[in-house]
């Protein structure tokens, strides 16, 4: 009753179905709404009331840098955390009260960061799905106190948007060139002497895998590959006269002739119009792109705003917004890849110490493996364990264990991305 409700109001206030012709005079006197209208904004409010109460408000020695999501009874937050300076962090509650937070894990792939509030009596967030609100659906996201910081309507389905790389002198070089006009990432020629003909690659092999990314065409490969480095070993799963096979290849230098001069590299100085123009008369997150899985909407948040659920009009949250991209664009993270998420970024609790942290990373990759989890959940599970290896080196390597038992790590504030 209360969405029907809702969709008539928002109707009537668009002016999308009048019931009765208005006089031209009194139409003329009547502003059309915007997005970021607060009398508009205002019709959003019922639909929020559940998720607010989960909604805490991030601030970094005492001034506003993002929202946070609580996502657990024992007061986990989640949170964007590129707007996390160095600094003191503090959550401010529904209920006005001041808590202070620690670091306890970053994901750099989607711009997250778990916060642990010093304090109880927390309510955490209730996931719905992407699938309730398919586009075209009005969505608002909650502010501290249940007042709307943006609506807006859902513009694409959720997907996994592929930012294209550049090759530089560390790019890793596999020595393979591509049947571009093959709908798979099918081999048509191997470079000799190079890591593809040492790992046993032959032409016409179809490569499906790359570590845990899933290789859908030559554009993905391509892509995939530039992300690693000169002398880092991958796993390939191929497919060879119907039958996949694995094997490991140790990347080489990328040749010379291959690496585009620095004048025609992004970066390079040049003005890109369309950031310009994307950012005129707004201020865009710094982080903004690379997000593995993500969703649109017109939503016109700002970027101390984000770390909110997205709800939609039965007041289901369908996701976290992350980031403000564009003039009329921001993203969000599906909920259904949050719950994903969740175990895997608090497998690191603030009374872990490293080798405790390490355990619970690693038990958290196999979840995710058992619960079948996308590749790019996989893959933030992988890194979390791959930082967590490294947390453990560093303390050990100061030699502060020799007689003084660990009792907790340092929070870390960023994951390394190195790989196995």
């Amino acid at each position: 009753m209360r969405t029907r409700f809702l969709i008539a109001a928002l109707a009537l206030a668009v002016g999308v179905a009048p019931a009765v012709a208005q006089p031209k005079e009194r139409r003329d006197r009547i502003p059309a709404p915007t997005l970021s209208d607060k009398s508009f904004m205002t019709l959003f409010k019922p639909t929020l009331e559940k998720a607010a109460r989960s909604v805490v408000r991030v601030q970094v020695d005492g001034r506003d840098a993002a929202l946070g999501t609580v996502v657990s009874e024992d007061g986990y937050v989640l949170t964007k955390a590129s707007e996390l300076k160095l600094g003191k962090v503090t959550i401010r509650t529904p209920d006005d009260r001041d808590m202070d937070a620690t670091i306890t894990a970053t994901s750099e792939a989607y711009d997250l960061a778990v916060l642990k509030a010093d304090g109880t009596g927390l309510t955490p967030i209730s996931w719905g799905n992407t699938k309730d609100a398919p586009v075209g659906n009005w969505i608002s996201i909650p502010g501290l106190g249940g007042d709307p910081v943006a609506v807006g309507v859902v513009s694409t389905r959720p997907w996994n948007p592929l930012i294209p790389r550049v090759p530089t002198r560390e790019s890793g070089f596999l020595g393979i060139q591509l049947d571009l006009g093959a709908d798979a990432a099918v081999i048509d020629k191997v470079t000799a002497g190079e890591a593809a003909e040492k790992a046993g690659i032959q032409p016409k092999d179809v490569i499906r895998m790359v570590d845990t990314i899933e290789i859908t065409d030559s554009e993905v490969l391509i892509n995939t590959l530039l992300g690693y480095k000169a002398g880092e070993k991958v796993k390939i799963v191929l497919e060879r006269e119907g039958k996949k096979m694995e094997v490991t290849a140790v990347l080489g230098k990328r040749p010379s002739e291959l690496i585009p001069s620095p004048a025609n590299r992004p970066g390079s100085g040049r003005p890109n119009r369309g950031d310009m123009q994307n950012a005129m008369g707004s201020k865009l997150s710094d982080k903004r792109t690379g997000i593995p899985r993500l969703f649109q909407t017109d939503a016109v948040i700002k970027p101390a705003d984000c770390g909110a659920p997205v709800v939609d009009l039965d007041g289901r949250a369908i996701g976290l917004i992350v980031a403000r991209a564009g003039r009329t664009e921001s993203h969000a993270i599906p909920a259904e890849t949050v719950k994903e998420l969740v175990p895997v970024l608090l497998a690191n609790k603030v009374r872990f110490n490293p080798s405790q942290r390490v355990d619970a990373a690693r038990e958290a990759v196999k979840t995710a493996e058992q619960h079948k989890a996308p590749t790019e959940v996989l893959a933030e599970a992988r890194r979390q364990v791959q930082a967590a290896l490294a947390e453990e080196k560093w303390w050990k390597d100061q030699k502060w264990w020799q007689g003084h038992p660990i009792e907790r790590a340092p929070a870390p504030h960023a994951v390394t991305t190195e790989k196995k």
